[in-house]
């Protein structure tokens, strides 16, 4: 990729986000605001950032941008983000007014007004805080002060529904763009994951049971996963790993395809209103990248 990057994450985004705990426990909700401007003599983008939840963060930070790459030069934000097209980037980067690394995946929606994003910030190897995000862009009819997605935790958390988003039997399904271990394009694939439960649905052992085809690296693969709505993992198989969810509707994790010799590390979150979710698969063999599929799925009950 080259040229210009994420050029659907530039303009106004208001927005509430779900916080978590290093436990997965929902400590409260955030409110966010940014505003992101490509200075258009030297190609470099302005973000200026308000935060105000379980922690708070203001100012604003300049971004290097190299077409497939970002470079976040402060001074609110340092680290370097992958930008995998238009409406997706992956980032590792640091806050010093927190003291804080954070791993977050960041995505434009079809139509460009809405974003989803996880973010999992950590201090050293210690996890501190999860933040779920949903933004929206500010409409004409408002003014542009709209307050963005309504607010409190989806899924298993304090204001949803009783079932987690991400563990409700049904089907996930819908194409997901492909690219090799250095972002060459490998096309699409025609993706779908369908969740059954096993097991008395959630109030027996809380198994599922998920079916996952057309990924585009590993063969299709069926496994059981033991979910007790805050973290889940596989009781053995083929498949095997371990995931955190937060809220029941985002989540993170690894899983060994052992078969093809490869490993999936998902990271997901599920719109409020749960009719989609965003995903971003990256896979590999050891250390060694092969490869990211990512994409929005659309929900079948």
């Amino acid at each position: 990729m080259s040229g210009i990057s994420f050029q659907q994450g530039e303009g106004s985004w208001l927005g509430s986000a779900e916080v978590y705990d290093a436990s997965g426990r929902y400590v409260g909700e955030g409110h966010d605001s940014r505003v992101v401007r490509r200075n258009r003599e030297d190609g470099t983008v302005e973000v200026t950032v308000s935060f105000a939840g379980p922690f708070r963060l203001s100012g604003s930070y300049v971004i290097s941008d190299h077409g497939d790459h970002r470079l976040y030069l402060g001074p609110l934000n340092y680290g370097y983000a992958e930008s995998f097209g238009d409406d997706l980037i992956d980032t590792n980067n640091y806050w010093p007014d927190l003291g804080l690394s954070q791993r977050l995946c960041l995505m434009v929606l079809p139509g460009g007004t809405t974003q989803l994003s996880l973010a999992l910030l950590s201090r050293g190897e210690q996890a501190a805080y999860a933040v779920v995000g949903e933004y929206s862009r500010p409409s004409s009819e408002d003014g542009g002060a709209g307050s963005g997605p309504a607010s409190g935790a989806g899924g298993a958390g304090p204001a949803g529904d009783a079932r987690p988003l991400l563990e409700r039997p049904g089907t996930w399904s819908g194409t997901l763009r492909l690219l090799g271990a250095g972002g060459d394009d490998r096309g699409t694939t025609n993706y779908s994951e369908q969740v059954t439960a096993g097991g008395g649905e959630r109030d027996g052992d809380g198994r599922l049971v998920v079916l996952l085809k057309g990924s585009g690296f590993a063969d299709d693969a069926e496994f059981a996963l033991v979910t007790g709505g805050v973290q889940r993992w596989t009781p053995g198989g083929g498949v095997v790993g371990s995931e955190s969810l937060w809220g029941g509707r985002a989540l993170a994790g690894n899983l060994i395809f052992g078969g093809d010799r490869l490993r999936l590390w998902r990271r997901e979150v599920a719109r409020r209103d749960g009719s989609c979710k965003g995903v971003l698969h990256t896979w590999y063999r050891g250390g060694n990248r092969v490869g990211v599929a990512h994409g929005v799925l659309d929900f079948t009950p």
